[in-house]
Parts: C-alpha cells; sequence; structure tokens
C-alpha cells in the first residue's frame, strides 16, 4: 500500500517542509524546501502567509498523513511559544483538510532515521540522505528535519494501518516487534544491523 507523508518542522523564520512517498522496499522523495517569513513582519502576517504556504503544499502534494515534531522546550520559553504558534498554524490547517498528524518528538524522530535520538543536524541530514539515496543533502537543515520527520511517519503510519486502529497511539503498536519492509529499506540504507 503507498502512502504518501508530509514532514513539517515548524518554525517562524523558517518551516521545514518535505514529502516522502513509500509503496515498497525504499522510501521514495517527492519533494522538499522551506516557508520563509520576513523578520520585519508582524507574527500575525507571518502566521497568514504561513498557513497559505501550507494550503498549497497539500493541494499540490495531496499527502495521505502529516508528520509533525512535538514542541520540545529547552530553557527558551520564547521561542518555544513562536513555534507552538507555527505548530498550531499546520494543525488547524491538517485538520481543515482532515488530513491525519502523526507527532514526534525530536529525539524519537532522530532515534529512528539517524539510530540515536541525541544525533545533532548533520548526523540527521547524512542519514536521511543516504536513506533517499539523494545526490546531495537537502537544504536547509529544516527541510531536512521535516524530510527525517516524514520517514518516521512512514512508519509510524504503517504500523497504524496493521493495528487497525483509527486514529494512531504508540501504545498500540509497542507490541509489534517485527520488522516491516520500510524498516528493513532503512537499516539497509544506513548499512547496519542484521546482516546488513
Amino acid at each position: 500500500m503507498s502512502l504518501r507523508l508530509l514532514g513539517l518542522d515548524p518554525g517562524t523564520a523558517t518551516f521545514g517542509w518535505g514529502v516522502v512517498e513509500t509503496s515498497g522496499e525504499r522510501p521514495l522523495h517527492i519533494a522538499h524546501g522551506a516557508i520563509r517569513t520576513a523578520a520585519a513582519s508582524q507574527l500575525g502576517e507571518r502566521l497568514m502567509h504561513m498557513r497559505d504556504e501550507l494550503v498549497r503544499l497539500l493541494q499540490l502534494h495531496r499527502p495521505d498523513r502529516i508528520a509533525i515534531e512535538r514542541i520540545y522546550v529547552q530553557g527558551n520559553t520564547q521561542s518555544a511559544i513562536a513555534i507552538g504558534a507555527a505548530r498550531g498554524i499546520a494543525l488547524l490547517v491538517a485538520a481543515d483538510a482532515k488530513i491525519p498528524v502523526l507527532e514526534a518528538t525530536p529525539s524519537e524522530m532522530k532515534r529512528a532515521i539517524a539510530g540515536s535520538g541525541r544525533a545533532d543536524k548533520q548526523a540527521v541530514t547524512r542519514a536521511v540522505t543516504k536513506i533517499l539515496g539523494l545526490e546531495r543533502a537537502p537544504t536547509p537543515d529544516d527541510a531536512a528535519d521535516a524530510l527525517g520527520l516524514a520517514l518516521w511517519g512512514c512508519g509510524a503510519a504503517r504500523l497504524h494501518v496493521s493495528a487497525g486502529s483509527s486514529r494512531f497511539d504508540r501504545s498500540s503498536a509497542r507490541g509489534m516487534a517485527e520488522e516491516s519492509g520500510f524498516d528493513r529499506a532503512v537499516r539497509r540504507a544506513l548499512g547496519r544491523g542484521r546482516g546488513a
């Protein structure tokens, strides 16, 4: 079964996005980029621009699911509030379009994609480049993170479909230890584990 995921890495200055499709052993890169807003603009204007661009992306790429980063506050509350506003716009646009949303913490995505929840941005970018078989690393970093979220979302959505749940719930997938074709492709691309 083919699934198309739109990964979103919210930010008020740069809002990363990436589209990945899975329909076999290897996930396929569709597109990636970033929504940029002017620092001189009011927050409301920036959010309106993000909304318009996200609506355009949904119409263009027609994803089955959206994978978005959960807010992780690490001392900078003001930054978290601004990211929360951008994230809220994305959740609203997804709800309007009736597209299911999967959420991952940064460490969940990094662990799934780069093998460690503490991987830095360069490690995530390298892993995404290798998994998707890209000729060059995706830029900016926010787009690479969004592709990582889309890849994580492909695995999470497959578990969701396999579990027959109407809503993705980590607890429903916890007991499913069998390796999927997607997991094998990721492991092979990274060249590690189980006889890779």
